[in-house]
């Protein structure tokens, strides 16, 4: 159980960032996520409505896919530097992020009320692993599923519209212009 479980008195709403980490990432791309993370914690931290309720998770995937950051309240927690890996693996990424999501609300504790978890997916290009990510895709998004989350995805640089498109369940953002830290 998480050290927060006993303490929560809000309903929590659950964030998980997934953030690709490829070698496609080298550089500028993941230089901008680097810096970011902090803000996002400077942000949670500057808005006590959000600080209250907010619990973030980060999953980096190249390859393979990890869990960095565990769901937690940022103000405690201790921001990892993300370093560029191998190839992109969407089909990793929604693996992992299914079981982190069940797994970490989980922890929360027995009784402990969360809202509808959200999904930021973060990518820069295309997934080229030879196996399929549109089952476990799938899976994650199942309705009939307790934990089944919102997808929120952002591209850039190469990544393209119609792939984030069919990711997201919500809403899809494509920046194509500009440094990837303005995006």
């Amino acid at each position: 159980m998480s050290e927060f479980a006993q303490d929560e008195r809000h309903p929590v709403f659950p964030v998980f960032l997934v953030i690709d980490v490829s070698y496609s990432m080298a550089g500028e791309p993941i230089d901008a996520v680097n810096a970011a993370l902090p803000d996002l914690r400077t942000m949670i931290e500057d808005d006590p409505q959000v600080g209250e309720i907010a619990r973030v998770s980060i999953i980096t995937f190249s390859d393979m896919a990890t869990s960095v950051l565990p769901l937690c309240d940022l103000a405690q927690a201790v921001m990892p530097v993300l370093t560029p890996q191998a190839g992109t693996n969407f089909a990793a990424a929604f693996r992992i992020a299914k079981k982190q999501i069940e797994d970490e609300i989980r922890g929360l504790g027995k009784g402990t009320r969360f809202y509808k978890p959200v999904v930021f997916f973060m990518s820069d290009g295309e997934h080229i692993a030879k196996e399929d990510w549109v089952e476990p895709l799938r899976e994650l998004t199942d309705r009939h599923w307790r934990f089944n989350p919102e997808i929120v995805t952002f591209g850039f640089a190469d990544a393209r519209e119609d792939t984030l498109g069919a990711i997201a369940t919500r809403f899809a953002f494509v920046a194509k212009q500009g440094e990837p830290a303005s995006q």
